[in-house]
Order: structure tokens, then sequence, then C-alpha cells
């Protein structure tokens, strides 16, 4: 299914391991293919990840970008049981994350991680990913 992106100048797109940056105007971009994609608005740069949900959400972006979550399922773990330690209400949303990685799935993943990055109280220093509420890309 084609993936419809309308990018504003200079707005950054990445797909896979490679980053695509629009010009100066606004432009439309249909992606088709099975590549991981995602806005530069939805990325978490290393140095945003500042708290462990926010580690947590960037390991599983890597994870999605890179097409590689056996690299990242140690990272995943330790971090997935560092967040449960630091805030146990979190639980929920991070075994959820973690049942939608082993069912290879880990868009949807990064879909769940936002909601405890967005609880993380860390705004003003490093910004949440925003991701799309449906099913698009």
């Amino acid at each position: 299914m084609p993936l419809r992106f309308d990018l504003g100048p200079f707005e950054k797109l990445f797909i896979g391991k490679s980053v695509l940056t629009n010009g100066g105007s606004r432009t439309e971009f249909i992606v088709e293919g099975d590549t991981p994609i995602l806005r530069a608005r939805d990325v978490l740069a290393p140095e945003q990840a500042v708290n462990t949900p926010q580690k947590l959400y960037r390991c599983v972006q890597q994870m999605y970008l890179e097409e590689n979550p056996a690299k990242y399922h140690g990272s995943f773990l330790s971090l997935a049981a560092q967040a449960i330690s630091e805030s146990p209400a979190h639980h929920t949303e991070i075994e959820a994350a973690d049942r939608l990685i082993k069912s290879g799935q880990p868009y949807k993943a990064l879909k769940e991680l936002k909601k405890l990055t967005l609880m993380s109280g860390k705004k003003a220093e490093a910004p949440s990913p925003r991701l799309p509420a449906s099913g698009t890309r």
C-alpha cells in the first residue's frame, strides 16, 4: 500500500537507514514498498532520549528503522525492566510493546511507547515524538 507524504520546506523523512530532506518548497511524495518510514518529528535523536521511557522509545525506533530487532533486543529488555522498576504503572504499555515487537510489529510498538514518552514529563528538554493515530505512517 503506497504511503503519501506532504513535506514542508526542508522537512526530513527517515526511510530505513536513510534520510530524505525536502528542498525549499512543499512537495508531495508517494512511497511504495515495505520500507520502515518515520517523519523527522517522530524520531528521537540520541541526545533527546534523556529519560528511560524516551530511551526505550529510541531503542524500538532503531529496531524499526534498521529492521534489526535482534541487534536491540538486549537493550530493549534492559530498558523495559528499568522503566517498569522506575514506574510500575507503565507495565501495561511496555508489555504491549513487547508483544508487538515479538509479533514483528515494531511500528505499532512505537505508538504504544509514545504514551510513556508523553507521560515522562521531560517535554521541555526533549520533545516527545508524535506518531499518527491511524495505521498510516
